[in-house]
């Protein structure tokens, strides 16, 4: 029974090893085939990110989980990764008027209750009664509605006409916040209002608005293939991006004067499967400027080669003398909390990583005061100390294969070859009984 027991013990281990020892071997830098140098200049404390250049998004996983920032005593350095697409979004948070009334001779006064959690907000939108009016705005948030604190001062909402043109603007906006309660004050315009305005509304949203930020890279246009796509003539340039990479549009120069062509990319990385990534038509106007036409995707690629077919029916190829790839840019923004020996090493190729989830990458946009310091990454080299993983023993000795399949013939023919001279005795006890009766 000891025995038994001892050997479930060793069965148990030997089932665990394979999910421990890429624990252990994910925490060694030995596991990053791949590394570049990132340059800092003095190393000294704040804020930096990186765009990240193709070869490193080439060599990585699609995700990019498996990049690691280390310094060079090896001390790992948390980053955020953030994909730079224009962002232009707003969520409306629910809430209730209430308290508004007069806040002095020459402001008025409005709260709002928001519900319990909220969820983050960033912007409120002002209604108020007149017109040609310029007012300043203070905004306070609270979250049990008696100590107030103030989240912007001194803005302004407006609204002018004149010759049949109006401008306005009822929005303000202040630092992401989660409070329950907003106070809006709300002052005269000392040029117009005899009284203080009528607060009519007040709408809080969180509002997010971001410039994107494009990486773009030309490619070699390759020589054009005549086809024919469901039975009509093509023109085909099959575009190798350099590396397998995210894409989102190719923006084409074509010399000619004016055209009107059907075309559709597709993504050809495998060729026993064809994707379509879009379509739609490629026309210029006589007088029109000779300006490049952008393809914007349907949605983001991640590819080596894509194939551009443009159907000519009975004109001549289009002459394109130029392509470029774009995306948004993969931005890896660190923080150094103090001065860090250098230089940083930026690691990366490694399959097997999962992704790191640093507290650093949740708290960014709180941390993020200013703008980070653009730093440049190095050339890309072999990681001199990675050593790859071992492989599978059967691929090691293919021969312990055949080894343990004789085996287990051997063993199961003894078995049955025991179990038939078992029966086989067995038989003349049960003749003789037989006879007996």
């Amino acid at each position: 029974m000891k025995r038994f027991a001892l050997v479930i013990v060793i069965l148990a281990a030997a089932s665990m090893l394979p999910s421990i020892l890429p624990a252990f071997a994910q925490a060694a830098m030995s596991s990053w085939p791949f590394l570049a140098e990132v340059n800092t200049r003095s190393g000294a404390p704040g804020a930096y990110d990186l765009a990240l250049p193709l070869q490193v998004m080439d060599k990585s996983r699609e995700d990019l989980v498996d990049l690691r920032l280390f310094d060079a005593n090896g001390k790992e350095i948390p980053y955020a990764l953030r994909i730079r697409r224009d962002v232009d979004d707003k969520r409306e948070v629910g809430g209730r008027l209430f308290n508004y009334g007069n806040a002095g001779s020459k402001a008025s006064e409005a709260s709002v209750d928001l519900g319990e959690n909220p969820g983050e907000h960033n912007e409120v939108e002002i209604e108020t009664a007149g017109t040609n009016f310029r007012r300043r705005v203070d905004i306070e948030g609270s979250d049990s509605g008696k100590e107030w604190k103030t989240l912007k001062g001194g803005d302004v909402i407006f609204d002018f006409e004149s010759q049949h043109k109006a401008v306005q603007s009822s929005r303000v906006s202040y630092p992401i916040s989660r409070y329950r309660y907003l106070r809006v004050r709300v002052f005269a315009d000392e040029l117009t209002d005899k009284e203080a305005p009528v607060i009519t509304s007040v709408r809080a949203s969180m509002t997010l608005r971001e410039q994107g930020e494009l990486a773009s890279w030309n490619v070699a246009v390759p020589a054009y293939q005549l086809l024919r796509n469901q039975g009509v003539p093509v023109s085909a340039w099959t575009i190798d991006l350099g590396g397998r990479v995210p894409c989102d549009r190719l923006t084409l120069a074509i010399d000619a004067d004016s055209f009107s062509r059907p075309f559709q990319i597709e993504a050809v990385d495998d060729p026993q499967n064809i994707r379509l990534v879009t379509s739609g038509e490629l026309t210029r106007r006589i007088g029109e400027q000779r300006t490049p036409i952008v393809i914007i995707f349907d949605q983001e690629e991640h590819a080596r080669k894509l194939r551009l077919l443009v159907t000519d029916y009975s004109n001549q190829t289009l002459p394109v003398s130029s392509i470029t790839a774009g995306a948004p840019a993969r931005q890896l923004v660190f923080e150094l909390k103090e001065p860090t020996n250098q230089p940083l090493g930026l690691f990366f190729g490694n399959p097997k990583a999962t992704a790191p989830h640093y507290d650093f990458e949740k708290d960014l946009s709180a941390r993020l005061s200013s703008p980070p310091l653009r730093t440049a990454l190095g050339a890309i080299a072999t990681n001199p100390d990675y050593k790859p993983e071992p492989l599978p023993l059967t691929e090691r000795i293919p021969w312990l294969i055949y080894v343990v399949l004789g085996a287990s013939s051997l063993a199961l023919a003894f078995i049955l070859f025991s179990l038939a001279r078992t029966t086989l005795r067995s038989e003349p006890s049960h003749t003789e009984e037989s006879s007996a009766r």
